[in-house]
């Protein structure tokens, strides 16, 4: 009898990154990977050879991704890493032309579908990145000039050097990747987000779901907030839980391009 494999299998993965799981499906892989590192290594390199394959192509078009022939795309990938038969070290070498061949394909397959893969980019982890705010009143909030989405908040929100050591070792992901991710607060201090490590999480430049688009969100719900229209702490907690719903349904239903 066949052990049963402990592991998230690659076409998981791939469908986790890009966020197709359901949310029961998304949760339990989740918390698989809180306690993997191996799968959780595996999620970081297929999110990573995908960034790399967009960042190499930065002159092709982008192109929108028709649902029904990603579809088709991977169960035909899937069926054939089922039929595929187990692999032999002997036979190891005479198969490298062919398989660097399907990686072009492949890679050429993923950038023509707009990357979709790597689209939503990691998402925060609860257990990691739970937000957390600080004792603050709405006046206080208010008084704050609202964060601008077309302007770099960077210089506004300076986050320490050894704070965003932390924040990568903490998601296990290599320093060298740095510069693609702005390092940013789940819950914004514009809107009483706390200057704490489990306040702050890896957001993404490239993918499509990225910091520039969570920038909008945090600028429409401080609106919101002094406006009236929205309580604070339902801001707070609809952001930190979902920032992606949070969009949603706070700024528009349409995903962003």
């Amino acid at each position: 009898m066949r052990e049963r494999n402990p592991h998230l299998p690659n076409a998981d993965l791939i469908r986790l990154a890009d966020g197709e799981c359901g949310p029961a499906e998304s949760a339990q892989a989740r918390a698989h990977l809180e306690s993997c590192w191996k799968c959780r290594s595996r999620l970081q390199e297929l999110e990573s050879a995908i960034h790399d394959f967009m960042q190499a192509a930065p002159e092709l078009p982008e192109l929108p991704s028709p649902d029904p022939a990603r579809a088709v795309f991977r169960a035909r990938l899937s069926q054939l890493a089922a039929e595929a038969p187990p692999p032999r070290w002997n036979a190891f070498w005479r198969g490298v032309p062919a398989l660097a061949a399907a990686a072009v394909a492949i890679a050429t397959i993923l950038i023509t579908f707009g990357g979709t893969v790597n689209a939503d980019g990691p998402k925060p982890r609860t257990s990691l990145t739970p937000g957390e705010t600080r004792p603050v009143s709405l006046a206080e909030v208010c008084a704050v000039p609202e964060p601008d989405p077309e302007q770099d908040n960077e210089t506004a929100r300076q986050i320490p050097v050894e704070m965003q050591r932390q924040v990568f070792a903490a998601y296990g992901m290599d320093p060298a990747q740095a510069g693609a991710y702005e390092v940013d607060y789940l819950i914004t201090p514009e809107l009483g987000g706390a200057h704490t490590v489990r306040n702050l999480w890896p957001q993404p430049y490239s993918a499509r779901w990225n910091a520039r688009v969570k920038d909008r969100l945090e600028h429409r719900l401080h609106q919101l907030v002094c406006q009236g229209k929205v309580n604070l702490a339902t801001a707070q907690h609809d952001i930190a839980k979902d920032w992606i719903g949070a969009y949603r349904k706070y700024v528009t239903p349409s995903s962003p391009r």
